[in-house]
């Protein structure tokens, strides 16, 4: 111990206790001092272990420091033991060995596996670490006092404060008393890569909190600062928006608003450690919904055209949105929420409320850049597995663009990906400037101004799922238009180099960027090529009776892409199909082409002279009757306007695309 530091004895235990983590609890004088008596005080000489023989060991460093050793065995043979070192303890922390073997067998199964191989040359498999570990030892560094808990004392103690209807939370009590806070930390997506050890210093970081019912955590449009994560208690997160988009709010919650939640790789309720139940990244996902309908769905997009003044005042005076709070879901303990924020700066997206008295551990974002610090070698595996998630909550967000990405895409796309922050007003790029990236919308609001006839015109906005920028990376041409943030917006950027590396071999992707540069013009073989914009044109054949056409066309255009590739007895059986349903007289969707044609086809069937452009003619001739009149009818019926509005077509824009 330090030199002048004041003995620890009985008389001053409750004084030392207000330095550890229980001291959030707010007690009065009288009963922290009443708690103080269940504690023994314990010396540790220099050098000194104090062997744990009891399982269920908690206490307090009054002062001092420890180190927290394990005595690990092999698998093979439990007298092979291995010490291994833990944590380091410092004054005011607390240790309970359960939550401390908890940790040692969650994360050292593999160790001790890829060791047991090392050693004896097999490498097997042991489930139940936890039951091998034979103890967890205290090593006093330079001396140190400790607060041991009397279990029997402290029993006797809850049930005098039940008796008495002390009004304080003994389960909340307990909560903090048994956390690992490394096991929360190990729960946060973007701390997965971290090692266990290095986890220890984060977790040294940690703060806590406490709210009674009724309490704001943090509220809706704040900038987040810390990540929570409940030890005890449980909270509501709630959106503010308008009654219109309630019900469709609501339904997109991953969760439930009154679902019980169980504990394990997402979302907990107290139960046994680890009963594993749903995805760990959906708080996150919440908020981003909440956000995405508070600023307008992703069909508002690029070319939403900005009102003019008019228009303002007559949708104030028409359909005003009444707006209130929609819950989306009730947290329980051991969830997190907030944690993008210990990271990128990222805008409540939600309010959260205690239900019950809560007890929190957070993160702040300057302790884990400080963390960050201690270790960089860390940093760049953490900053890819946040833009990871980042691209999984994009896909989830029901982009368009991004529902035909699948999960190991988005994670090749985050490798070549930034992240970028902007505040209100800043400029993204400018109309006329070189194009070197393409932009994903994570959060935020961004407008579109274009010059005409010499004057600066809003002629969109942009917002999380939104996309931009790609037009100039295709064309090699300068920005059409200029981008600027209208409030704090996070964007993903990928250089024009990682663009083409991302979308060559995505021609549905490709596919989309032609349909919103050419927009109300696109060609119907463009259009088919698209998915989104082929179901809806098939949605528009269905009710025109007109789906054979397509159909016919299709199994037409396959014919002749891959007669190449077929035997001629394969060539002649799906031309044998093609006949069947579509040229004969009698087939179930025959199709209008000219008798001279429909002969001619039949004859190659019946010669067996059939080759690659059996059906060309008559492929022609149905989009041809497709184009003239099933298209055109589709252009102008509402359909094809939600189309264009989901795709964010540029036809507000005054420019002649050249593809």
């Amino acid at each position: 111990m330090g030199a002048g530091a004041a003995k620890v004895n009985h008389n001053t235990t409750a004084e030392f206790l207000q330095r550890c983590p229980i001291s959030i609890l707010n007690w009065s004088d009288d009963l922290t001092n009443e708690f103080s008596k269940c504690f023994n005080v314990k010396e540790v000489k220099p050098g000194k272990e104090v062997k744990t023989t009891d399982d269920n060991t908690f206490f307090v460093v009054a002062q001092g420091g420890v180190e927290v050793i394990a005595v690990l065995p092999t698998i093979s043979k439990k007298t092979d033991n291995i010490r291994e070192f833990l944590c380091k303890k410092k004054e005011g922390d607390m240790v309970y060995i359960p939550s401390v073997k908890q940790l040692i067998s969650e994360s050292n199964r593999r160790e001790m596996s890829t060791r047991e191989k090392a050693l004896y040359g097999t490498k097997k498999e042991h489930k139940n670490i936890l039951a091998m570990i034979d103890s967890v030892n205290i090593l006093a560094m330079q001396g140190a006092t400790l607060l041991m808990l009397n279990w029997e004392k402290y029993h006797n103690f809850e049930a005098v404060c039940k008796q008495k209807n002390v009004e304080f939370n003994l389960g909340m009590l307990n909560a903090l008393m048994q956390t690992n806070i490394v096991d929360y930390l190990q729960r946060l997506p973007f701390l997965k890569v971290v090692p266990n050890g290095k986890l220890e210093i984060l977790s040294s970081m940690c703060n806590y909190e406490l709210k009674g019912p009724g309490g704001v955590v943090c509220k809706e449009g704040e900038t987040g600062d810390k990540v929570y994560m409940i030890l005890s208690g449980s909270v509501k997160v709630e959106a503010h928006t308008d009654t219109q988009r309630k019900d469709a709010l609501v339904e997109k919650s991953p969760m439930a608003p009154t679902a019980k939640v169980r504990r394990g790789s997402v979302n907990h309720c107290p139960d046994k450690a680890g009963s594993s139940a749903c995805d760990f990244k959906q708080p996150q996902r919440l908020t981003l919904r909440a956000q995405m309908e508070k600023l307008g769905s992703v069909g508002k997009g690029l070319l939403s055209p900005s009102p003019n003044k008019a228009s303002e005042s007559e949708n104030k005076n028409k359909n005003q949105p009444q707006f209130e709070d929609v819950q989306l879901a009730v947290l329980n303990d051991g969830e997190y929420f907030g944690e993008m924020a210990a990271f990128i700066e990222l805008p409540r997206a939600a309010t959260v409320t205690s239900l019950t008295s809560c007890l929190f551990a957070t993160l702040s974002k300057a302790d884990f850049r400080s963390f960050l610090k201690v270790v960089p070698n860390m940093q760049n595996q953490i900053e890819f597995m946040v833009k990871q998630h980042m691209l999984q909550n994009l896909i989830q967000l029901k982009s368009p663009f991004l529902q035909s990405v699948s999960l190991a895409k988005a994670h090749g796309m985050a490798s070549k990906s930034i992240i970028e922050v902007y505040k209100g007003k800043d400029i993204i790029f400018k109309e006329g400037d070189a194009a070197s990236k393409f932009y994903f919308v994570y959060s935020g609001s961004l407008k579109v101004d274009k010059m005409k006839a010499g004057k600066i015109v809003t002629v969109g906005h942009l917002y999380p799922g939104d996309y931009f920028g790609e037009l100039a990376l295709i064309n090699d041409n300068p920005r059409l238009a200029s981008i600027e943030a209208t409030n704090d917006t996070i964007l993903l950027g990928i250089t024009k180099a990682h663009f083409h590396e991302c979308f060559e071999d995505k021609p549905d992707l490709l596919s989309e960027f032609i349909v919103r540069m050419n927009g109300r013009k696109v060609e119907l073989k463009v259009l088919l090529d698209h998915k989104m914009s082929r179901e809806a044109f098939v949605n528009h054949l269905k009710e025109e009776h007109g789906q054979e056409n397509l159909r016919f066309y299709e199994l037409a255009r396959h014919f002749e892409k891959n007669f190449v590739y077929m035997s001629d007895e394969e060539a002649y059986d799906s031309a044998t199909i093609i006949v069947n349903n579509h040229i004969l007289a009698e087939s179930p969707e025959c199709v209008n082409l000219p008798s001279k044609m429909a002969n001619a086809i039949k004859d190659s069937m019946a010669n067996h002279d059939l080759h690659e452009d059996s059906f060309s003619k008559a492929q022609e001739e149905i989009y041809n009757l497709m184009n003239r009149d099933l298209y055109q009818r589709f252009k102008k019926s509402e359909a094809f306007d939600h189309l264009m509005q989901l795709l964010h077509t540029y036809d507000d824009i005054d420019i002649d695309f050249t593809v």
